[in-house]
């Protein structure tokens, strides 16, 4: 079921108990935890864009909803139950992917804090040191793409993402699962034909190879060939990249 939201409107309170996920299909939606004390600001989780998904707690585990969902804009949110997640899943096999990465990333960092705690230490234990991210390469404004070296260009050579490394993913930014790919196709993808995690460019004696990621949605193309399902294909200085509706060229030098 779809239901249609004013900005402002709350969707879901964090504490709050429900038999329904929510997958964002048009709008914005904010997550944030409630204030802990009087005076004190909400603090923003998250803000939640077209095929973001939130509250899959309520109908895998029977949890309460841990944030506020509330509108940031005028939206539409689908309410999916029990009974039907599986046919939701059938239909955008993304969300099935993405709902699996966000719930390892969930054990992950469970696992993490397990072992820190079973670690004997005659010295005071002191504070994690704070997660650093992996800043990704800003999806560019608009400049001359004047750099040397292997890069994706904009068709119309305005935005270069250089390509460093022997792995490159590229995709939107991820607010559910945090994910930020090292090429974030993000102004260039008005129409959000990109997945999050869409392809990856892997570089194998010195050729750069594109591979499509799985649950990846939309199609992947070089010079108009798509690519086969768990396969790289080469790509040559001069070729055209297609991930969804968003066409780039490579450059060797």
């Amino acid at each position: 079921m779809t239901v249609s939201y004013r900005a402002g409107e709350r969707i879901v309170a964090c504490g709050e108990r429900g038999g329904c996920m929510f997958v964002v299909q048009a709008g914005r939606v904010r997550l944030s935890r409630p204030a802990e004390s009087p005076g004190a600001q909400a603090t923003e989780l998250a803000v939640l864009e077209k095929g973001d998904f939130f509250g899959e707690s309520a109908i895998l585990d029977g949890h309460p909803y841990r944030a506020d969902a509330e509108a940031l804009s005028a939206c539409d949110v689908v309410e999916i139950s029990a009974a039907t997640l599986q046919r939701m899943l059938t239909a955008n096999p993304e969300i099935a992917v993405r709902l699996l990465r966000k719930l390892s990333q969930r054990i992950e960092r469970l696992e993490s804090n397990v072992v820190v705690t079973r670690v004997a230490s005659p010295e005071p234990i002191q504070p994690p040191e704070p997660e650093t991210v992996r800043p990704a390469t800003p999806p560019a404004a608009a400049t001359p793409a004047v750099a040397k070296g292997p890069r994706l260009e904009a068709e119309d050579g305005s935005v270069r993402f250089p390509l460093s490394g022997d792995e490159v993913l590229l995709g939107r930014y991820d607010p559910v699962t945090e994910i930020q790919p090292e090429i974030d196709l993000s102004d260039l993808d008005v129409k959000r034909s990109v997945s999050r995690r869409h392809a990856r460019l892997t570089k194998r004696k010195g050729v750069w190879y594109l591979s499509e990621e799985v649950g990846a949605l939309n199609g992947t193309f070089v010079n108009g060939v798509k690519l086969l399902a768990g396969r790289g294909a080469p790509i040559s200085d001069g070729d055209t990249l297609s991930l969804g509706m968003v066409r780039v060229v490579y450059r060797a030098q």
